[in-house]
């Protein structure tokens, strides 16, 4: 009977296994045949639509697996801005169509959407924006409002509310779980510790997040005002007045141009081509456009090398990401693969400038020194440009400041140079609500300085401290070097504060204001490669599918692992641990780094 199983067992296992095979084969070919095809046709007369939905991240893999499941954006930032910018001189393209769906990127990332619209509306190439049923918002509303006309559906929405931001806060949590959170900090604004111990926001914590709203708020209502026509004050009194204004309210206001059924805005889209009001409406999707190469849109590099794009996204990290794989959520910035990507930058010959493209709040203070350095060895050979996204704070500020030129968004989040660190007594907690207690021997008083089962003594305090003090010195004296700046007044805009990009250059923390473009363009500039465009190179390269299906494959197996073999208690122990190092971090105790990315909304 044993064998009858056994043999069962091993016949299902391996048909099993043949199925897999040949379903991944399958799947390899379907993937390679989607990678392989020619660029799009583009047919004369063609609309480029655009659909703006959900986020607008800064890197997408062109992963023809990924393609091919059709999960997440199927285009990036640079994505847009290059298609949009291949629309200006196509012929082809006789005007561009975006269609908004619930548009949820940052603030910053939606200043560089509303530029690349603005600058190809400019160029004479019409832009038409609607949201159809799906209604308005101010994040969608605010990129709409450079195009041509802008249009909604009869009996859709139209939020405009104003901005607020709503932070968490853990104190009580801790108290229940009898956690101590033992906070040191440098700089009065650094607020990275305070959601562990406080219930409320400090006033200094109040003062910055103020400050980020209203140069949000001030923005949105210029830019509103200009391309409408209207004053601040009347933009203003409307927002403070009504929460969701009816669409015929909002064409009244002289917000928006009309009330159009998708139908009918397809008919408005006809009549701005050449061909005839009865023929279907021509058109090119962003997915398709994207890949239709520069010359065959009538554009032509100029220069003879490259900038490479040098991506810098995530909560830093020490070392490579490729062993800190999240199960889930986003990817971190490991300290060696960026210094690995700016290596590649720096020795590439056809390289002749790099653009450092920062979107992180920070993290590892060591790992922040170790990406300092490597940008600073490349701008000694090479121009080096920062480009600031929604929020580059912290550890994200500390590697900026070995470029050359810092660029921000008006509304990135920068700043926060300032330090901190947090360890958590959990003494209390494993006592009382395990029954587990711990006891040691040790060779030196400062051994265990570092257990989550004790809380600090006054002399670990006070080592704590003299660290993060020596760490924040370092940082005021890398921004010092490269602002120009003395330690001094380098300190008295640090504090840990975060400023908006536009006020961070009234501070000298910022060069100038503008976007990823134009860092590239000054990039290539100063490199002598002309006007532009130029030839990129993002680095580095996204994974693909298959790599990160296999890393998260791995991580899944070991968690898999370790529950089977550690037991109920330690499955238990396990867990809390996970929510401790979501919380505080588990990359050291001091970390150069916000404890959120502020969202405004």
């Amino acid at each position: 009977m044993r064998f009858l199983s056994t043999l069962a067992a091993s016949v299902i296992g391996t048909l099993l296994a043949l199925g897999l095979v040949v379903f991944f084969f399958v799947f390899f070919f379907f993937a390679l045949s989607l990678s392989s095809g020619q660029a799009p046709t583009v047919q004369p007369g063609s609309i480029l639509t655009v659909p703006l939905e959900g986020d607008v991240p800064e890197r997408v893999t062109d992963d023809p697996f990924q393609r091919a499941f059709g999960g997440g954006p199927a285009y990036d930032l640079r994505d847009l801005q290059a298609s949009l910018q291949k629309a200006r001189s196509d012929s082809r393209v006789q005007a561009v169509w975006l269609r908004l769906k619930g548009l949820s990127a940052g603030w910053a990332t939606l200043e560089e959407v509303r530029q690349s619209v603005l600058e190809t509306r400019r160029s004479g190439v019409p832009v038409i924006a609607s949201s159809d049923e799906f209604g308005m918002t101010e994040k969608g509303y605010f990129v709409a409002s450079a195009a041509d006309s802008v249009f909604t559906a009869p009996q859709s929405s139209f939020e405009y509310n104003g901005f607020a931001t709503i932070l968490t806060f853990f104190d009580g949590a801790f108290e229940r779980l009898d956690v101590e959170p033992q906070l040191i900090r440098a700089g009065k604004y650094k607020s990275a510790g305070e959601p562990f111990v406080r219930e409320d926001l400090s006033e200094p914590n109040r003062e910055q997040l103020t400050a980020l709203l209203e140069t949000v708020n001030d923005r949105f209502m210029s830019t509103i005002a200009e391309a409408r026509g209207l004053s601040v004050n009347e933009l203003n009194q409307l927002a403070d007045e009504e929460a969701f204004l009816s669409p015929s309210t909002a064409v009244e206001e002289g917000l928006i141009d009309g009330l159009r059924y998708e139908d009918e805005v397809r008919d408005r889209l006809r009549s701005l081509t050449d061909r005839d009001m009865t023929d279907d409406l021509t058109t090119v999707s962003m997915n398709s456009y994207k890949r239709v190469p520069a010359s065959a849109a009538g554009q032509s590099y100029t220069g003879t090398g490259q900038v490479d794009i040098v991506y810098a996204e995530g909560n830093i990290v020490t070392g490579s990401t490729d062993e800190q794989v999240p199960i889930g959520g986003p990817q971190p910035l490991g300290s060696t693969d960026l210094t690995q990507a700016l290596e590649t930058a720096r020795t590439t010959p056809s390289t002749k400038a790099v653009v450092v493209r920062v979107n992180s709040p920070g993290g590892s203070a060591a790992a922040s020194e170790a990406m300092w350095r490597a940008v600073k060895r490349t701008s000694s050979e090479k121009p080096v440009i920062v480009s600031m996204g929604d929020v580059a704070a912290s550890g994200g500020y500390y590697l900026a400041a070995g470029a050359d030129s810092i660029v921000a968004d008006p509304t990135t989040t920068t700043g926060s140079i300032g330090v901190f660190g947090l360890l958590v007594n959990a003494q209390d907690f494993f006592s009382n609500k395990l029954g587990v207690t711990f006891d040691r021997v040790q060779t030196s008083p400062y051994a265990d300085l570092y257990s989550p089962t004790k809380a600090l003594s006054e002399g670990e305090r006070g080592i704590l401290a003299r660290s993060i003090d020596q760490t924040y010195q370092t940082f005021l004296q890398r921004v010092a070097d490269a602002r120009g700046m003395s330690v001094a007044a380098v300190d008295s805009v640090a504090q840990g504060r975060v400023w908006s990009g536009r006020d961070a250059m009234s501070v000298g923390l910022v060069d100038t204001t503008g976007t990823l473009a134009d860092a590239v363009t000054m990039a290539g500039q100063a490199a002598g490669l002309g006007d532009g465009p130029y030839r990129t190179r993002p680095l580095p390269r996204p994974k693909t599918f298959l790599q990160r299906f296999s890393e998260q494959f791995a991580a899944q197996a070991r968690h898999a692992w370790h529950s089977a073999t550690m037991g109920e208690l330690g499955e238990t122990l396990q867990q809390k641990r996970q929510v401790l190092n979501r919380m505080i971090g588990s990359q050291g105790a001091i970390q150069t780094r916000l404890p959120f990315t502020p969202k405004i909304q």
